[in-house]
């Protein structure tokens, strides 16, 4: 009896799997492949995700990302992705391209994957941003070190193999006809090798010089002893030479003097000398600088009939404009119903020193109290500044509002004068 209901156990369970083998049979599963984000559905009998891929005729390679696992059954969901790797053409160096399969996503990820080191200095195409694709192109070069001397300068510079022209190209450095460049330029780059360019240069200097102008006193006997007035402001001539220059690896090897020409006569200074006799209580008044109330202050009260050194007269290109002695168009203010300069002087009724146009500076530039020669203007002095006139900048102080305006905004050429006796540096 045992024996017999264990054959009857056995019996049943085989027509159990009988059963459910036939109904596999009789009832296929839909199966859906996603590949790179396009769907194939296919109905299978396939319990396995090989079997299933197999049947369907897909081939997976080497890199092709696969969920589930190739080895793996069949998902509850009927659901197979397969992420194809990207096939790239990768040339390294100057050798053969070869084909590379990769999930990398950017050309720097590649390299890495790759086990390529990477110099800000190295040849990458495309850039390490760009996002692969399947046929893409990435060349790699490793730069590697040249010593380069242009004008007697070395200096160490990256590159990768290439031409010595195309490296000069590469470098910003232009060359003449006359230059001697070692090795030739289409020998080819190879690592710490030695180029150097032997420049020759010729160019014209151009010198501008002020000529002084002559002083001449006349006495009065209408002035005070001891005060002087400016009756026509003297203006220095103008001497043009040009030079000739050689220059071999940035240095002058020889200056030969080519023009030498006086573009502008000096105009003679003409100085009333006062001799009319006065008590001490009657001497004469000094020009007016009001220096408790001065933001900069001079030293001394300069004089206008200071010889001048036009021999050590520095020249500079500035931004000149114009403005009034009227605080309300020019935003400054007033000091008790006054209106003064930077260095205290007294312009309320007033656009010139002894004679001498008044300019607004940057004191870093031109020293206040210095005499200045303006192209257009003649002689002026530095009294005053302004907080827009940084720089190489001057602001001329003229009469009204419009020739202020009529005045502009225009680049000039100006000389910075030192007196004789006392010769400031300029920056």
């Amino acid at each position: 009896m045992i024996r017999s209901a264990a054959y009857m156990t056995i019996g049943a369970t085989l027509l159990l799997i009988a059963s459910l083998l036939y109904v596999s049979m009789d009832n296929p599963r839909d199966v859906t492949i996603m590949i790179d984000g396009r769907e194939t559905k296919v109905e299978t009998l396939e319990t396995s995700v090989y079997g299933v891929l197999k049947e369907a005729g897909i081939s997976v390679q080497t890199q092709d990302e696969i969920e589930p696992a190739l080895s793996a059954d069949l998902p509850d969901n009927d659901l197979i992705v397969i992420q194809p790797a990207k096939e790239i053409t990768l040339i390294v160096g100057y050798g053969k391209a070869k084909t590379v399969r990769t999930q990398a996503r950017r050309v720097d990820d590649l390299l890495k994957e790759q086990g390529i080191s990477q110099m800000e200095t190295d040849d990458i195409y495309p850039s390490k941003d760009t996002v692969l694709t399947t046929g893409m192109t990435v060349r790699f070069r490793e730069a590697f070190p040249v010593e380069l001397i242009v004008e007697g300068k070395a200096r160490e510079v990256y590159t990768y193999e290439t031409t010595v022209r195309e490296l000069l190209s590469m470098q910003g450095v232009k060359l003449q006809p006359e230059d001697k460049v070692a090795p030739k330029l289409e020998a080819t780059v190879t690592k710490d090798m030695l180029v150097t360019v032997n420049t020759t240069r010729r160019a014209v200097l151009t010198e501008e010089q002020l000529l002084p102008f002559e002083v001449e006193t006349v006495e009065d006997n209408t002035l005070p002893v001891g005060e002087q007035l400016v009756t026509k402001t003297g203006r220095p001539g103008i001497r043009i030479q040009k030079y000739q220059l050689t220059l071999a690896d940035g240095l002058s090897k020889d200056k030969k003097l080519i023009a030498d020409d006086v573009t502008s006569q000096p105009v003679k200074q003409i100085v009333k000398v006062g001799t009319k006799p006065v008590e001490a209580a009657e001497a004469a008044a000094a020009p007016v600088f009001n220096t408790d109330k001065a933001t900069v202050p001079l030293t001394e009260v300069p004089k206008a009939a200071t010889d001048l050194d036009f021999k050590q007269a520095k020249t500079l290109m500035v931004e000149a404009t114009a403005y009034t002695n009227d605080p309300a168009s020019n935003g400054s203010r007033l000091y008790d119903g006054r209106a003064l300069t930077a260095t205290g002087y007294d312009v309320t009724d007033t656009i010139t020193y002894q004679g001498l146009a008044i300019i607004a500076v940057d004191p870093k530039v031109i020293p206040l109290g210095t005499k200045v020669y303006v192209e257009g203007i003649g002689l002026a002095i530095a009294l005053d500044t302004g907080g827009a006139i940084k720089g190489n900048k001057i602001d001329v102080l003229v009469d009204g509002e419009t020739t202020a305006k009529q005045f502009g905004r225009k680049t000039i050429q100006v000389w910075v004068i030192p007196d004789d006796k006392k010769t400031e540096a300029v920056s």
